[in-house]
């Protein structure tokens, strides 16, 4: 089972695309004009006040003595954060995986297969003031960095609640309190403004949403998953909402027999010079796809997976997604 979980993570880290086919983009958000700007300007030194206590995903009271100015994150998401918050200078360490923002390349890259193949030599070879990591994932990790006294903080983000959470911990241990409730705060604000563009739109019913996470063996994201609630927040309805696994093995009998009217597929990161429309030419083509409406109607879409399946500060970038793909007539084309 727990090799089963491990393989399961490992995919959900590794999704992604280059290149797709996909509705317009929209404009800026909020959120992405407060990120640039903590780009280019930084808070000053001292600026909040050591010690500062943090509670993380264990549910730990972590004492943050000084500001961190060497850095490890384990986690996409979090480096995301950390450079959305204005934290990318006091960062020396990443994982092989953070591929955003493009200010990663200058780090330091820790090869990432699994949590007992990350090694504690590499890490304190960074000498690092702080690591943060992910939740159970990493949780036997975490102990050992704790025995060799190297501090770490957990977070794990399976909602936008969590997110939130995620956030404004890792802002408050960096010392950018601020920059974290004004990414939040930006964050609320475009899903209200993106789900009142796209009201107007659900008057003749909810599209009916097939997530494809996988094709060997055919999988998808269930209601209790992160991309779950982005599919449900943006007026769509998932056909596997009575599925309690966040990201259950189907049947293709039973995907059909559920007939999805928009089917979402994630590029993939180890060929993103593959032509999206081959993949989706080689989609129609199993066994009995071609009696789904998704597919009768040309309602097949390809995301960039980082936007939706790495819970972060793009979260608006991958609602967005899944909005066009939804409801196309909302977004006209310039």
């Amino acid at each position: 089972m727990n090799t089963y979980f491990n393989k399961l993570f490992l995919l959900l880290l590794l999704w992604g695309m280059m290149a797709g086919c996909r509705p317009e983009a929209t404009s800026p958000s909020s959120a992405q004009a407060v990120q640039s700007e903590a780009k280019e300007t930084r808070d000053p030194k001292n600026a909040v006040a050591y010690p500062v206590r943090v509670t993380d995903y264990r549910g730990q009271d972590v004492t943050i003595q000084t500001q961190p100015e060497r850095i490890i994150s384990l986690m996409p998401a979090h480096t995301e954060i950390l450079f959305a918050i204005g934290a990318g200078e006091q960062m020396v360490g990443c994982t092989s995986l953070c591929n955003y923002p493009p200010e990663t390349k200058t780090l330091k890259k820790i090869a990432f297969a699994n949590p007992g193949s990350i090694s504690l030599e590499a890490l304190v070879e960074l000498q690092p003031d702080l690591i943060i990591l992910g939740g159970d994932y990493h949780r036997l990790l975490a102990e050992q960095l704790e025995k060799i006294k190297v501090p770490v903080l957990s977070f794990e983000s399976q909602s936008l609640a969590d997110i939130e959470k995620s956030i404004l911990g890792i802002a408050k241990a960096t010392g950018h309190p601020d920059r974290g409730k004004q990414i939040i705060q930006a964050i609320k604000k475009d899903i209200q403004a993106l789900q009142k563009q796209i009201k107007p739109f659900q008057e003749q019913g909810r599209p009916r949403v097939f997530y494809q996470v996988w094709d060997q063996p055919l999988m998808t994201a269930g209601p209790e998953s992160f991309i779950g609630e982005l599919i449900t927040m943006v007026g769509g309805e998932n056909i596997y909402s009575d599925v309690k696994i966040a990201y259950p093995q189907v049947s293709e009998e039973t995907l059909i027999v559920r007939n999805p009217d928009v089917i979402l597929l994630p590029g993939l990161k180890n060929n993103p010079q593959a032509d999206p429309s081959e993949a989706i030419a080689t989609l129609k083509q199993r066994p009995g796809w071609k009696k789904m409406n998704a597919v009768k109607n040309q309602r097949i879409y390809i995301i960039e997976d980082d936007l939706i399946s790495r819970p972060g500060p793009r979260v608006v970038q991958g609602l967005q997604k899944v909005a066009q793909a939804l409801y196309p007539d909302a977004f006209p084309k310039p």
